[in-house]
């Protein structure tokens, strides 16, 4: 909840350390609704607010037009401490996870003392590691050296999501401090779906996935649900599909095995070279181990080589799909596949593939199969070392474990790749 502050008297008390910790709980996040009793002032919007854990403390930061500022103190008299930052300097960062986590990182300086908070969404512990939990820390540091490290209760965050960015948005601010360009995003006030208007386009996305965004970056992962099934239904575009895939899939609260293959489909059928390789592993995986579904080899087969070869022509791929790849390839015994010596071969060209994608673990599966290989002479060596130079630069198949820090070498390598896999399956020796 956002409220509006009034005018007061700055009052500083206590010792300096007293007041360095003060500092410290500059910028607690957000996400309950146990209320904080922050002051209120005119002219101001709290947005972040958080109890520290173990003190009768509070904290809380407030934005203006141009700055944030920060209150330390009692929860029930005015505030020890008081720092302000002009918005178009504040130190600020930000980094989106996997699985919908979200950290913001604001570093308040005072002299050679330092405040660093981070604050956000994490996937929580058991007993359900897929729920997204808020929590807030500050780190103390003098002259680079730190000083304290200290948490606030989780059941006293709160935070209006995306608040702050709105309004350095708002002032022209286009960029975190570590020069990474801000999101842009539409943000919206939490709604329940059934409540908000239909899905359309604006600013070249559907703003139903656009209100599921807003509603994940607040934690509410039902909510979101919600807007991404409608997102889904008005077939505008898929990624409401994909978004609303993964949390079926994932989300122990939330699980539906047969809505999460019903919404991935879109994506992994779909021409969207982003999402839809991770589309097409998740369905792969599911088939692969029977997941909410039949175990069905040849449907696994199909989904992850869409994943890891075959699904877009820019030849962006999932590079754990081609783990699981290797996987189905070795135990499949399908017409596509039907002799060791091509097992094997495409195992490696797989494995290969993943590499590209900086995955160490299945470079090292690839690393492993090419030993052996090598050791027994196994004959798709000679056939890998015969065909890779038809398709691309790479003149032989251990060459193709190698990894390069330029994205055109790379994208090469992929195309030759998919190349040799596409060969392999339609003249399989």
């Amino acid at each position: 909840m956002v409220r509006t502050t009034r005018q007061f008297k700055q009052k500083t008390v206590g010792s300096i350390v007293s007041q360095t910790l003060a500092c410290a709980l500059l910028v607690a996040g957000v996400w309950t609704s146990t209320a904080v009793a922050a002051p209120e002032r005119s002219g101001e919007e709290v947005f972040l607010t958080c109890r520290i854990e173990g003190r009768d403390r509070e904290a809380s930061v407030s934005l203006s037009d141009i700055g944030a500022t920060y209150r330390y103190g009692p929860s029930s008299s005015e505030p020890e401490l008081t720092l302000t930052s002009p918005l178009a300097d504040l130190d600020y960062v930000r980094y989106n996870g996997p699985a919908g986590t979200v950290d913001e990182i604001m570093t308040f300086a005072n002299g050679d003392t330092t405040y660093r908070f981070e604050t956000g969404l994490r996937n929580g512990a058991q007993p359900d590691p897929s729920a997204l939990l808020p929590f807030g820390h500050l780190t103390i540091s003098r002259s680079g050296s730190e000083l304290a490290r200290l948490p606030c209760r989780p059941d006293t965050i709160e935070r209006a999501h995306d608040r702050l960015l709105a309004r350095m948005r708002d002032i022209g601010r286009e960029r975190a401090s570590d020069g990474v360009g801000f999101p842009n995003y539409t943000i919206h006030d939490l709604a329940a779906a059934s409540a908000s208007a239909p899905c359309e386009v604006e600013n070249n996305v559907d703003t139903c996935w656009s209100r599921g965004v807003s509603a994940a970056r607040g934690g509410d992962l039902k909510a979101a649900l919600e807007h991404y099934d409608m997102s889904c239904a008005a077939r505008i575009m898929t990624a409401g599909c994909y978004e609303a895939g993964k949390l079926y899939l994932q989300n122990r609260q939330l699980r539906d095995y047969v809505r999460a293959r019903q919404s991935l489909v879109p994506t992994c059928d779909g021409d969207d070279s982003g999402q839809g390789p991770y589309a097409c592993k998740y369905l792969g995986w599911m088939y692969l181990t029977g997941t909410g579904v039949e175990r069905d080899l040849t449907q696994a087969f199909v989904a992850l080589s869409k994943a890891c070869f075959l699904h877009n022509d820019a030849i962006l791929i999932d590079g754990e799909g081609c783990h699981f790849l290797g996987q189905v390839i070795f135990e499949t015994r399908s017409p596509s596949v039907r002799s060791e010596t091509n097992v094997d071969y495409l195992a490696f060209l797989s494995f290969a593939q993943g590499c590209t994608d900086e995955a160490e673990t299945v470079c090292n599966e690839g690393r492993a199969l090419l030993r052996r290989g090598q050791a027994s002479a196994a004959p798709w060596i000679k056939r890998c070392d015969r065909n890779v130079g038809r398709y691309g630069d790479i003149g032989s198949c251990a060459e193709l474990l190698t990894l390069s820090a330029d994205y055109d070498v790379r994208q090469a390598m992929r195309r030759q790749l998919k190349s040799l896999f596409s060969q392999a399956l339609a003249a399989p020796e």
